[in-house]
């Protein structure tokens, strides 16, 4: 058998024990670890035999719920969408509200749930919003933001 340490072959191997492992070593190798001695159990040679009393079980299979798959938005009716535009002024619109709101950009913005930056873009007018957003915005700012074509 070959030692776990150095590898060499070895008739005789001992058990010891190096930072916590247990290896089998030569002799040459057991001066680096501590002997472990091997505790040996009395084996009892009986067979024991326990018996349960059987029991019925009744196996009942359910049908899985069907699952709908969840989207992130209500779907918008395409015919609205198409008819309606964001008015011309709609980044001072906003942005007078929301002050005269007394409301930080952040609060706005989480309460449209959208990122405080889409929500300065907005203002600044760099960004359009959406058609979402932008009745978002009317709801809570309870201004007029979309007209019809």
């Amino acid at each position: 058998m070959n030692c776990e340490m150095c590898g060499d072959f070895s008739d005789k191997l001992i058990k010891i024990r190096v930072s916590g492992a247990i290896l089998n070593v030569c002799p040459k190798c057991a001066k680096f670890g501590d002997p472990v001695e091997e505790k040996k159990l009395n084996k009892i040679s009986e067979n024991i035999t326990i018996k349960f009393p059987e029991k019925k079980i009744n196996v009942v299979t359910y049908k899985k719920p069907f699952k709908k798959s969840v989207t992130s938005r209500k779907p918008v009716r395409k015919e609205n969408v198409e008819e309606l535009d964001v008015v011309e002024d709609y980044a001072n619109l906003i942005k007078n509200k929301r002050e005269e709101m007394q409301m930080t950009q952040d609060d706005l913005a989480k309460k449209i749930f959208e990122r405080k930056n889409v929500l300065s873009n907005i203002e600044r007018g760099e960004l359009l919003p959406d058609i979402i957003t932008a009745r978002k915005l009317e709801k809570v700012l309870n201004i007029k933001l979309l007209e019809k074509n």
